[in-house]
């Protein structure tokens, strides 16, 4: 396919109209650095998916996928001294590389904010003590901020930012990472159990405690089990596991601490969130053992929550060589999608949600999906190739 790429300095085509159907992306990397996206269609009342071929596509470059924003995938690479950031609408097919950044260190995360009409990326950089080998101190974060309507770069240093904690993962392991969400106008970031909040409109950060954060300097954030965040109800959720089961609380506004006063647990100050549910791994494994027989490979550290679809009631949950949904009403489990899964790289696959044109979802929708019919995903299959 010829060379589709664009730079920003054109008159940008990648901004369309965007619907509001709700999908997923499967970005599977190979060995030899190819990668091959798959876009699957969500059917919003039964929660069964189905392959959506004509947004799929593969590249023969090394590609990481950073976040998806209402339509767009930011997406990352490697550039001659730094990584290399590319805004991509799988719609039009037509990447954009954003210029190189000023960042001389090392960049810990970024993300992507599209309002329907323009996008920012920004990424998040920490200051080190290099004379001194000490990490992130308070208020040593900046910020680099990509803005589609001006087509450059900005500086922007939150005030009284306070991290005290060590240098996170670096963005070169986005797998090890939690996906970032933009949800009401905001960009959210997990980083070592606190959630780095960036309003896009006002230009300001704020920091909050997640539910899982601990002071203990030997805690790890949920050591290496799996963690999202997403959106209900226009309200910010965050999922992860541990060895009790699936956690998914809710992120408050001030106002509403008082309907958790009877609770003297937490510092409703720092700790803004309330407890939605649990699914312990008992009550999952019950549903379906062939699914999740206890002793297995399907510990913990490989369940990983990754999106939910409001009208259905489910949440979908990443295993090895498998995809399951969950009725969060009716606790039932079913398998909806499988691929191929070398035996130790859990991380070569990955899931992302994804806003789809409601016009491609509405045809691809023709007949009803059922939860418990798996599709297996066409890795390795020819699909459409895309330069980057």
């Amino acid at each position: 396919m010829e060379d589709q790429k664009t730079d920003c300095s054109e008159n940008s085509s990648i901004l369309s109209d965007m619907g509001s159907a709700k999908g997923f992306v499967c970005h599977y990397r190979f060995e030899e650095g190819s990668s091959q996206f798959i876009f699957l269609d969500v059917d919003q009342e039964t929660g069964g998916v189905s392959i959506n071929n004509a947004l799929s596509f593969s590249t023969s470059s090394y590609l990481q996928t950073i976040s998806s924003a209402n339509g767009l995938l930011l997406l990352s690479g490697f550039g001659e001294s730094q990584l290399s950031y590319h805004v991509f609408n799988p719609l039009t097919k037509r990447p954009e590389t954003l210029p190189p950044h000023d960042i001389t260190g090392e960049v810990i995360r970024s993300g992507l904010a599209f309002d329907g009409k323009q996008y920012q990326v920004v990424l998040v950089h920490v200051f080190k003590d290099e004379e001194n080998g000490l990490g992130p101190l308070p208020g040593h974060i900046e910020l680099e901020i990509f803005s589609s309507e001006t087509g450059a770069w900005r500086k922007r240093q939150p005030f009284r930012l306070s991290f005290n904690v060590e240098v996170p993962v670096s963005e070169l392991f986005t797998e090890l990472n939690t996906a970032p969400l933009f949800s009401n106008g905001a960009i959210h970031w997990e980083i070592n159990g606190r959630l780095l909040v960036y309003h896009v409109k006002d230009d300001c950060c704020e920091v909050i405690e997640l539910p899982n954060f601990s002071e203990d300097p030997s805690w790890t954030p949920t050591m290496t089990f799996r963690r999202c965040l997403w959106e209900s109800e226009g309200r910010v959720r965050y999922t992860y596991t541990d060895f009790d089961g699936v956690h998914t609380w809710n992120l408050l506004e001030k106002c509403e601490h008082p309907v958790y006063s009877h609770s003297n647990l937490y510092d409703r100050e720092k700790h803004r969130w309330g407890l939605v549910y649990t699914i312990d791994h008992t009550g999952l494994a019950k549903q379906d053992p062939d699914i999740l027989c206890p002793g297995n490979q399907w510990g913990p550290h490989n369940i990983s929550p990754f999106a939910y679809v409001e009208d259905s009631e489910t949440m979908y949950l990443q295993l090895p060589g498998i995809v399951v949904a969950h009725n969060t009403k009716t606790r039932g489990l079913q398998k909806v999608c499988g691929y191929e899964f070398p035996d130790t790289e859990f991380n070569c696959c990955s899931f992302f949600p994804f806003i789809q044109s409601n016009e491609r979802h509405q045809k691809n929708a023709s007949k009803s999906l059922q939860v418990g019919e798996v599709v297996d995903l066409p890795i390795k299959q020819e699909v459409n190739s895309i330069s980057f």
